[in-house]
């Protein structure tokens, strides 16, 4: 059996990482959600650095960053620095969660930046839930694991040091208070104004069991987007590259090299 060589970490710049690959093709950013870091895209990373593809990483959880305002454009702003300091012209985008949202926020502004989209679990369409966050900006053990049964399918998904490593985040009470106001920064956005207005190609890789963000309220919108596909996974929750990976990781392959 031949070995891949995987790419080791070429830079670093504060909260990202960029392994270098060898194909002639714009980098991927993966893009954390609101509670998970840069752990959830791990089976993706290595499988697009396998094949030759750069990959740009954002390594914390959007919740866990110090920002002196709670935004969508603010995480915007943060993603095209993060672009910037890595020479990226122009990325193809991958966002899980509140990561999907930013994604489609950045394409909308900056155009010239996003070469594709693929995305995953949005939330801003229907009502978006707490997900039982506390007011009071506390996140008890209880709380976490009520919140990783909402996300996943199955639960057993998430390896037990992942999960402790989340909470460990998670727990602060700057992390939950922020959680909290993206919640409501979420719920002020338009997504739709938003949808209507991304000219880039747009893969969708949804699970079918999403409680987070249903995938029935993006199929009925998927019209909105110029340029878009609709993949659902069964038996698959609000993170279908953990609980899908060999099928997610299939669909972003064909879909990166439609790109080109």
């Amino acid at each position: 059996m031949t070995s891949v060589r995987v790419p080791e970490v070429e830079s670093a710049q504060e909260g990202t990482e960029y392994f270098s690959g060898w194909l002639p093709a714009p980098p991927v950013m993966l893009l954390p959600g609101l509670y998970a870091g840069a752990w959830i895209w791990e089976p993706v990373r290595e499988h697009l650095a396998t094949i030759g593809y750069s990959v740009l990483q954002m390594m914390e959880p959007f919740a866990a960053l110090d920002t002196k305002a709670i935004s969508i454009e603010v995480l915007r702003r943060m993603l095209i620095n993060a672009l910037d300091d890595h020479g990226i012209s122009q990325a193809v985008l991958c966002g899980n969660s509140l990561g999907s949202l930013v994604a489609l926020d950045t394409a909308r502004h900056h155009p010239d930046r996003v070469k594709a989209i693929v995305m995953s679990g949005c939330p801003g369409l229907g009502e978006t839930p707490s997900l039982g966050l506390r007011r009071r900006g506390e996140m008890s053990r209880d709380d976490a694991n009520s919140i990783a049964g909402q996300l996943f399918f199955d639960r057993s998904a998430i390896p037990e040091e992942i999960f402790e490593k989340s909470y460990a985040v998670a727990s602060r009470r700057r992390c939950a208070i922020n959680m909290l106001r993206y919640v409501v920064a979420i719920r002020k956005y338009d997504v739709r104004e938003c949808l209507a207005r991304i000219q880039c190609d747009v893969s969708m890789i949804w699970g079918e069991q999403d409680r987070v963000a249903p995938v029935e309220v993006w199929e009925a919108n998927l019209h909105l987007i110029a340029h878009a596909t609709l993949h659902k996974l069964a038996r698959c929750g609000h993170s279908p590259m953990i609980e899908r990976a060999a099928e997610f990781n299939a669909i972003l392959t064909q879909f990166m090299r439609e790109q080109g």
